[in-house]
């Protein structure tokens, strides 16, 4: 009998029990920084490994970078930063095409000059005057509050320019272009696709 009552207060403690709590994944950080750039005019990203790119202007006088992985370790991601005469680079070295995990997160003043390379990921750039160029081999190019002159292209993904006042041209090989609230002398060019034009006005 005793047996039996034990048992059965056991049974009922293990249906009331609180499930145990588990830590929350955090999210791995492989570089969080910000580099005064009273002088430097550029910023350059040669990303082998490519990812997800998000850069914004901003009225301070920095850079600021932070690059996350996904939550998980990343020995080999090879993520360098440098400042030189040329201004600021950052570049992955690791290469193949599992670095579409890679986050980069960069704001810069909002009078700057950007030139980056991919080997994949969706592009974002947004409120930055100056001249912009950028290639990726695959994924959505989305720009929006630009002025001064772009180059922007991806191999295979939509290309999306918005609310900006700018000269040059956006090219997708497969995908298709949208131009929207736009003005100057861009051109916006597909391979594959339908080029789209909402209030566009040209000189």
């Amino acid at each position: 009998m005793l047996y039996t009552l034990l048992a059965s207060a056991l049974v009922s403690a293990s249906a009331h029990a609180m499930p145990i709590a588990r830590p929350a994944v955090q999210e791995h950080v492989l570089l969080d920084t910000a580099v005064a750039a009273p002088v430097a005019k550029r910023l350059t990203l040669d990303l082998r490994a490519g990812g997800s790119i998000r850069i914004v202007g901003a009225q301070d006088k920095v850079v600021r970078i932070r690059v996350t992985e996904n939550g998980r370790a990343c020995g080999d991601c090879g993520v360098q930063l440098d400042q030189g005469a040329d201004g600021i680079q950052v570049r992955s070295t690791r290469s193949g095409t599992g670095g579409a995990e890679l986050r980069f997160e960069i704001e810069v003043p909002e009078h700057f000059d950007v030139d980056l390379t991919s080997a994949g990921g969706p592009v974002s750039i947004e409120g930055v005057d100056g001249t912009i160029k950028g290639l990726t081999e695959s994924g959505e190019v989305e720009a929006r509050r630009l002025s001064g002159s772009v180059d922007l292209e991806t191999r295979k993904g939509n290309v999306t320019l918005r609310e900006s006042y700018v000269s040059g041209r956006v090219h997708t090989v497969g995908g298709r272009v949208l131009l929207e609230d736009v003005s100057g002398t861009v051109a916006g060019t597909s391979g594959k696709g339908k080029v789209i034009e909402r209030r566009v006005q040209r000189g």
